[in-house]
């Protein structure tokens, strides 16, 4: 192959949670990357919370410490079970839910950037435009950037722009991509608080409290139930305009929706309306979308930032080759919104059902009324009718699919045949495309590439000792974000392997490998056959995984090296 001259740093537009992960999994993979926001310091609005098993399992593999609280409250919701949170989630997953405000996440990704690289990141300047300049073979981006306070300009030259620049995005706008979707006649005001609610709830600790009273209906979401929430509160901007609802007002609100007088702090307000977009396309020339600027979708559900965080761990690794010299550029984009964009469509839906139904339910409950006496009164007569009273439990019931995605967060498969199962129960796949299945391991070699054990000690007293000494690596661990791994057994494949490793760096791609007996071996037996034979090692097979933990090809053990190194290459568009 010729000689490979590496483009310039790629610049990622946006210091949320997706562009700051995208950042840091460019950065570990050597990519250099400019980082601009138009802020000078993080907003306090605490936006998204839940972070699936998913996303803490791209954490995990990029490194970043997960400080954050699986507490007893995220056990239910209401009187609702959160079921991604009982311990059969550690049979699917190395990680459970867990609750992380969102600017507590992005502090935690933005202060390990600054720690372990030396990031090009310049908050206070506002991206403005872009222009793509041919210089000989290479394309270059040439953005022009504002102080966003003197109003100075500044030119950035860039290999690619990437919008991580939230719903609004000015960067997709310029390009002129359009948003496909649809909008609810429902429109919500967000307010934000301290309060310490354990004096009000007592022992009926969730993350999600649903208000009935007429004057605050909606639901409260606990980020720290002694400090930190979120009232999300249904309005009607026609009957009660946004501009009227000034901080005397939401504290009004917040008080009646508590109940009781104890000392609240307000924060902030901000109004949204229920609806979901997702971009018609995911990049254009060298712009490509990720997280909201892709996609955006209400927070019921808690599909946004997860499906983010996954878009930023799919595009990380793709971008990575390219700059690397061994993939396509356009092949990888194309990709990238063929995998992505299918999942964000399925989710955005999903949302907006999620969402129609809470509200449905509190319409049910007949507390709409604008007059808060004649409402009050309505409630209590529909909670006294028992045919009004089962339907309003059956739609209690029907909330369970909303607080419920395991299998939306794990079991999405990056094929464009593959059709998703409409339950909500997690069934590991054992094919192309998907995510590799998860099984503890115990390591023999350094093949964990230096991580920590799993942190399993919040479930100290639900979880035996013998299984926390015991569950502190996933196979997940093994999948290195730097190159391809080969996952095999027995001394055939051994050789093969290493004939792989030779045929792979001929063409620069690297290629990892992790013998099963060797560098790890599986904690429980049982699970060890199932899986083995999931993907038929029984069989001879091996597995050849991408850097975002997805199966890039089942190989059978007479396959040629030349074929799978020529699916490979295929895939990479070279």
């Amino acid at each position: 192959m010729p000689a490979y001259q590496q483009p310039l740093p790629v610049l990622i537009v946006g210091n949320g949670p997706v562009g700051l992960l995208l950042a840091y999994a460019l950065l570990k993979q050597d990519v250099p990357v400019i980082v601009v926001t138009r802020h000078l310091r993080r907003l306090g609005v605490p936006k998204a919370h839940a972070l699936s098993p998913r996303s803490l399992e791209v954490v995990r593999q990029l490194g970043l410490p997960k400080t954050a609280s699986p507490s007893p409250r995220l056990h239910q919701v209401g009187a609702l079970p959160y079921e991604r949170m009982t311990l059969d989630v550690l049979e699917a997953s190395p990680e459970m839910v867990h609750n992380v405000a969102q600017p507590d996440l992005e502090c935690i990704i933005e202060c390990m950037m600054e720690r372990d690289f030396n990031v090009d990141y310049r908050k206070g300047w506002t991206w403005i435009s872009h222009e793509e300049v041919q210089q000989g073979p290479n394309t270059i981006c040439v953005s022009t950037v504002e102080d966003t306070f003197t109003g100075e300009e500044m030119k950035i030259e860039s290999s690619l722009v990437i919008a991580c620049d939230g719903a609004n995005s000015r960067v997709r706008k310029s390009v002129g991509i359009q948003s496909e979707g649809e909008e609810t006649a429902d429109t919500m005001m967000t307010i934000h608080f301290n309060a310490d609610l354990r004096r009000v709830v007592g022992k009926n600790t969730g993350m999600l409290h649903w208000i009935l009273d007429p004057e605050a209906r909606g639901f409260i979401i606990a980020y720290d139930i002694e400090e930190n929430h979120v009232l999300i509160h249904n309005i009607d901007p026609e009957r009660d305009p946004i501009a009227s609802f000034d901080p005397n007002r939401c504290m009004d609100i917040v008080k009646a929706a508590i109940g009781k007088d104890i000392p609240i702090d307000f924060q902030c307000s901000m109004p949204w309306v229920l609806r979901r977009k997702v971009a018609s396309q995911y990049f254009k020339g060298r712009v490509v979308l990720a997280g909201d600027s892709a996609h955006s979708f209400p927070p019921t559900g808690g599909l946004g930032l997860n499906s983010g965080i996954s878009d930023a761990h799919c595009l990380a690794y793709k971008i990575s080759s390219w700059y690397h010299g061994y993939a396509n550029l356009k092949t990888m984009l194309n990709a990238y919104e063929m995998e992505r964009r299918p999942v964000a469509i399925r989710n955005a839906i999903q949302s907006v059902k999620n969402g129609r139904k809470i509200f449905d339910l509190l319409k049910a409950i007949r507390n709409t009324d604008p007059d808060p006496v004649i409402a009050r009164r309505e409630m209590m007569a529909a909670l006294r009718d028992p045919r009004q009273l089962a339907k309003i439990q059956q739609m209690i019931a029907d909330q369970a699919e909303h607080f419920d995605n395991l299998n939306r967060h794990l079991g999405y498969v990056y094929d464009p045949a593959w059709r998703p199962s409409s339950g909500n129960i997690y069934v590991p796949l054992y094919r192309r495309g998907a995510r590799l299945v998860h099984a503890w391991i115990k390591p023999r070699t350094a093949c964990v590439n230096e991580l920590r054990p799993v942190d399993l000690s919040y479930l100290e007293g639900d979880l035996s000792r013998d299984k926390m000494a015991a569950w502190q690596y996933s196979i997940l661990d093994v999948v290195p974000t730097t190159g391809y791994l080969l996952v095999f057994q027995g001394s055939n494949w051994a050789l093969r392997a290493r004939q792989l490793q030779v045929f792979f760096g001929g063409c620069r791609i690297p290629l990892y490998t992790a013998e099963i007996g060797k560098d790890f071996e599986f904690v429980d037996k049982v699970r060890a056959k199932v899986w083995l034979h999931g993907y038929g090692f029984d069989n001879g097979n091996a597995l050849l995984i991408r850097p975002d933990q997805h199966i890039e090809s089942i190989l059978p053990e007479r396959l040629q090296m030349q074929t799978v190194l020529d699916g490979v290459l295929y895939s990479l568009g070279i």
